[in-house]
């Protein structure tokens, strides 16, 4: 391998591997992220004052295509995702033959939380009952209690209609607790936690051998993204919800506008879920 000194590195010379490894057909992400790793060594041996060059600062990248990447499902396509794995079959839900809605849900209720209630999975498996209130309908979501300090990740998000109904459920099979985990392993497990690898591998096998395509928590998350949007809730609230720091670029609409001077008025996280309430009910 040919080895150049840090000042000896051009541009040109960082263009032309990235071009090479296009070209033998390594994905963007890829390449991405093997140019990111050059910009930190470079970071590291400026701050030491090893270099004054910086070969990866205004090199060309492939265009990274992520969004065809991602399953979105349908809300009627959820629902049924949900009910196999409540132990209903699709005859069945078909039918209106099957389990008492306010039943514990189970395995489901990881899935209805990342779709329904926009959780990620590590808020999923610390989400604890105190954070929770089904009087009126909102669940506070943070990864750890860090994120809930000023300036974390957490958020309050309003429960739609099917999770606040499973939520129920699993409250009233708990025993009414007023706190301990929501989603709490099968086994007793040092971290106390629920497992989402685990979980999300039992889980595909017993969607597979139903002949439904699986959905993964993350996917779920952007199925949670997509109904939203085409509830009608505006990017700005969409963005509150989703924990995102810095909302989506929306055409039309300038991004200083939407991150410096677009407000989340009083009402509008529950006029948003009247939103995907309707959306939901429409469309399941």
């Amino acid at each position: 391998m040919l080895q150049r000194h840090v000042n000896a590195v051009t541009l040109g010379d960082v263009q032309e591997l990235i071009d090479d490894l296009s070209r033998n057909g390594r994905s963007a992400s890829r390449i991405s992220s093997a140019v990111n790793a050059l910009r930190a060594l470079y970071r590291f041996a400026q701050e030491r004052e090893l270099t004054s060059n910086d070969p990866a600062r205004n090199v060309r990248l492939p265009l990274v295509f992520r969004t065809a990447h991602h399953r979105v499902a349908t809300p009627a396509e959820f629902h049924l995702l949900l009910k196999a794995l409540w132990g209903q079959t699709p005859e069945e839900i078909e039918h209106g033959r099957g389990r008492d809605p306010h039943e514990a849900p189970g395995d489901a209720l990881p899935y209805a939380l990342a779709a329904y209630g926009t959780a990620r999975g590590q808020e999923i498996e610390v989400l604890d009952w105190r954070h929770v209130n089904l009087t009126t309908g909102g669940i506070e979501l943070a990864g750890d209690e860090d994120g809930r300090k000023p300036g974390g990740s957490w958020r309050v998000v309003p429960l739609a209609e099917p999770l606040w109904a499973l939520l129920s459920g699993e409250w009233v099979a708990q025993g009414r607790p007023r706190s301990g985990r929501v989603c709490p392993p099968k086994r007793i497990h040092k971290s106390g936690r629920k497992s989402m690898r685990s979980l999300q591998r039992r889980v595909r096998h017993r969607w597979q051998a139903q002949g439904l395509e699986p959905i993964g928590l993350h996917e779920a998350r952007y199925t949670a993204a997509t109904w939203l949007d085409h509830a009608g809730v505006s990017a700005k609230v969409c963005s509150q919800i989703m924990g995102h720091k810095t909302p989506e670029y929306q055409p039309g609409a300038a991004r200083i506008t939407l991150e410096r001077y677009t407000h989340v008025l009083p009402g509008e996280l529950e006029h948003a879920r009247e939103r995907l309430n309707r959306f939901l009910s429409e469309r399941t």
